[in-house]
Formats: C-alpha cells, structure tokens, sequence
C-alpha cells in the first residue's frame, strides 16, 4: 500500500522533485548506481603526492579514502600541466594510484577533439591500461566560464560534441554563483543546463564579496552570510534541466587560497575575523558541517571540496591543507580540519540511502538575495514549516526510505527559533531525533533520541539554534506510511 501511494503521489508532482536521487544518474551507465553512494568531491590533487611530516596520512589518495570522500574532480599534473602527457598512458601511476584506494576520478577532458593525450578516448585508454576503467566515472571541461561571457554563450556548443565522444559519463564545467551576480552573462541558465552535473562556488562565510545582499555588521560578531548557500543550491535546481544532479562547493575550513583575504580585506588569525565585514578568515568546524548540510537540505545532489589554503600567519600555501597537509607550518589546523571532514562525510554516506530516496517535501523560507528576503513558514508536498522567530527562517526536506519518513532541517539565521513542523497524514506518528550536530559539537546539548508525538494535525515543534549553535542541523526519522501522502512541486526560479 504504502508504495501505492507513493506511486500515486509522483503521477501528480514535478517529476524532478518525486525521482530518487540515484536515479538522477541512470542516464550514464559508467557512474555509480549504488543507493549508497553519494557524490563528496574534491577538486584537483595528486593522488601519488606525498603528505609533509606529521602529517595524519602519508599521500593525497590516502587522505580522501581516510576522510571518505569517493570523487577527485581533476588531477593535478603539477605546474598547471595537463594529464595525461601521453595518449593512454597513466602519468606518474597517478590514476591508479587513486582507483588502488576505490577512489573515481572525473577528468579534464579535451574539448576541441578525440585524439590529443587529455582527449575522452585517451581517458578511455589510459583507464582500461589500468584495468581501472570502472573508476573513471566522467569528464570536467573546465573552470567558471563565467570569467568571459564569451565563453559561457559557447558552452552549450563545445559540450554537444563532447557528449557524443562518450555518452555513458556526465560533463561537469563549475560555474560561478551567478544567483549572486557572481559572474552574471546572459547565457548562464543555458550553460547551466547543457551540463550533465551542474556545479557552483561561492563559499559564504569567507567570501569577501557579500556585501550586495546587505548582511548587518555586528562588532565582534562574525557575518551571518550561511544562507547565501543553501539559497544558492535552491535556485541552481530551479534554473537547471528537470531531474539535473546540481552538486556544490562548501567552505571546508580552509581560506581557499587566500580568498578570504581579497577585496582589500585584513584579516585577523585571532579573532577569525576579516575587515570591514566581519566576513570570517576560515569556517569553523560546525560552520563546515552545518553548510554541507543546507546544502544537501535544499536539495544538492552532491558536495565538492576546495581543499587549498595559502596561510596568512606563515605565508605557505598547502594545496591539500582540508586533506590534512601539514606543509604550511598549520599542522595541527590541517589535521582537525580533516578529522571533522571525515566525521561529515561519514555521516553523509550513513544517510545515503535515505538522500537517495523519493521526495515527498522539500521548502526553504528564503526567498531572495538580500538578508530580509525570508518568510516566517514554507510549504511543499507533505511538509510545512514554520518558525516561532520571525528573524529566524530555515529549511527542510521530507524523503522516503524503507517505509519511514526522514525529515531534515535546519535554521537558516543567526540566533534561538522554535520550528514548527506539519507533515500530512502522519498524525498520531512519533518523531524521533536521529541526527543533531550538537552531539559533536556540544554533546551536553544533544537532542539525539529525543521524540515528538504529532498532533492530529500532524504536527510536532522542536527548538534550533539553541546555546550559540546557528544554523544547527538535525534529522527526524518518522515511522510509518503516510496515510495519505500529499505531493511536492518544483522548485521555482527566481533568476535567469
């Protein structure tokens, strides 16, 4: 019965909010199909280098398989030189050392033909060379062409022939968060959905550049900039192809490369503060959790990490700090970044099945690009929310999985909300606390166990952002089919 409903359900929704998740990769029979696997990526690394003394692991490959993340976007040849050298030839063993680890690689890949060393065919060759060719699982086709709107109006051109060299691996070409006129060219939505993965940065807390969205300075206090994210996420998966995976960079605690010290910005190591913003030098761990989330609640398919840093205190720069490099002089900042992203992408990947599942309701309070732009309470499918702090708005996403409903939420501003949350048809049905992010970071303040009965409404409350936690993450298993399940509808672009 209960897959009756479900069934019923997705006749009368959008499609894209009703698929599960893995399925939006069936297209390509060479990506993982396994409803366990969730995309957590990082961008361009050696896998064969060799981490510096006292470092917690001895090479780049090493260090994604420890801190469990399953993709390398790009490898680094060193230089800025292009791999492979050679037609077909593993340069440096660098792809199989990544595969010898269970590790997929997506490629750059040559876009002006199939016959140079970096072509699709030469990718195709060098992988099966190494009886790899189950870990090459795609092909990136560069960087922010936002950096010439030249280059963005050609995109949906120079993919087109791409695709027909290997249709069984998605393209992937990072944009800039152009929702907040990170690059704004006219063809950005065209570009955006020519792609087969779609992809953005913006890195909100140690971005330089947030001043249009009119964020308040508070002395003393750090900017509350988390929203532009999970915002970001909602509005590239409604400008983007129905049923299009949108994947996304978060702040990782690094400065990426220094970016939090552009825009004339002076940056203080003590205090984490950079002016005249208040925008922060590096995200703090549960900043870094609590990101990857929002993203992943409004609806990110998958999440990509920045690993670089260039320290202000040393002045060396570490390619692979978030992997745990100690090369900068920073050791000990490199090896706790690494530990807390091991512990979210473990937590990831224990969800997986669930983030793979069917949606049932996923909303967001935000509703545009400036600080005030939210509402007080959001609505789709079988979820509404609400918040009791009008200055306080959040988000939150409903998916089946194994006959139980899983809610995940967050809140979206700085400060103390109740949220209260509608889910129709579970009246009666009891909501238990299975994730709360203080039970890392603030264990005395856990709710992890925690359970709510709903009301005949369907209706239950719970508080977030409690003793300083903003932005706090928490997920809610809820037993039991719908008994009469209501259906979710598209996202809504508010941007071209």
């Amino acid at each position: 019965m209960r897959n009756l409903l479900i069934a019923v359900a997705c006749l009368l929704l959008s499609a894209s909010m009703c698929m599960a998740q893995a399925n939006l990769y069936s297209s390509w029979s060479n990506f993982p199909q396994s409803p366990s696997f969730f995309p957590i990526v990082v961008w361009d690394q050696p896998p064969t280098r060799v981490l510096a003394a006292g470092s917690p692991y001895t090479t780049d490959a090493a260090a994604m398989a420890a801190t469990k993340m399953n993709i390398l976007l790009e490898i680094d040849n060193g230089g800025g030189a292009n791999y492979p050298t050679s037609y077909g030839v593993d340069t440096g063993g660098m792809f199989k050392a990544l595969a010898n680890q269970g590790l997929y690689g997506i490629l750059l890949a040559d876009t002006t033909g199939n016959t140079s060393a970096t072509s699709v065919a030469s990718l195709e060759a060098m992988a099966a060379s190494d009886s790899a060719s189950q870990f090459l699982i795609g092909y990136n086709l560069g960087d922010e062409p936002q950096k010439s709107c030249t280059t963005v109006s050609e995109v949906p051109g120079i993919v087109t022939p791409v695709v027909g060299y290997d249709s069984t691996r998605p393209l992937l070409w990072n944009d800039t968060d152009w929702v907040f006129s990170h690059g704004i060219c006219a063809g950005n939505g065209a570009a955006l959905k020519a792609m087969g993965i779609g992809s953005f940065d913006v890195y909100p807390l140690t971005s330089p550049w947030n001043g249009s969205s009119s964020i308040p300075v508070v002395s003393g206090q750090a900017q509350d900039s988390m929203w532009i994210q999970g915002y970001s996420v909602n509005q590239f998966i409604a400008n983007g192809r129905t049923n299009q995976p949108i994947w996304a960079y978060v702040d990782t605690g690094t400065n990426e490369l220094g970016y939090s010290s552009q825009n004339g910005s002076n940056c203080n190591v003590s205090t984490n503060l950079c002016s005249s913003d208040n925008h922060e030098y590096r995200a703090t761990a549960e900043q870094v959790n609590a990101e990857v989330w929002m993203s992943i609640i409004n609806g990110a398919a998958g999440i990509e990490y920045f690993c670089d840093d260039t320290s202000i205190s040393t002045g060396q720069t570490a390619y692979d700090f978030c992997l745990g490099n100690s090369v900068s002089g920073e050791g000990s900042v490199a090896a706790a970044i690494a530990s807390n992203l091991t512990y979210i992408d473990t937590t990831i990947l224990s969800y997986a099945p669930q983030l793979n599942s069917s949606i049932s309701g996923i909303c967001t309070m935000n509703t545009g690009l400036v600080y005030t732009n939210y509402t007080t309470s959001c609505s789709n499918g079988t979820l509404t929310m609400s918040t009791g702090t009008s200055s306080v708005p959040g988000s939150a996403m409903a998916r089946i999985y194994n006959g139980s409903l899983y809610l995940f939420a967050d809140s979206d501003r700085n400060g103390s909300t109740t949220m209260t949350f509608t889910l129709s048809g579970y009246a009666g049905k009891t909501a238990t606390v299975v994730y709360d992010s203080n039970a890392q970071y603030d264990p005395t303040h856990s709710s992890v166990g925690n359970t709510f009965t709903l009301n005949g409404s369907g209706q239950f409350s719970d508080t977030f952002g409690a003793n300083g936690h903003n932005y706090q993450p928490k997920i809610y298993m809820i037993s039991g089919a719908a008994a009469s399940p209501a259906p979710p509808t598209g996202l809504t672009a508010t941007v071209n």
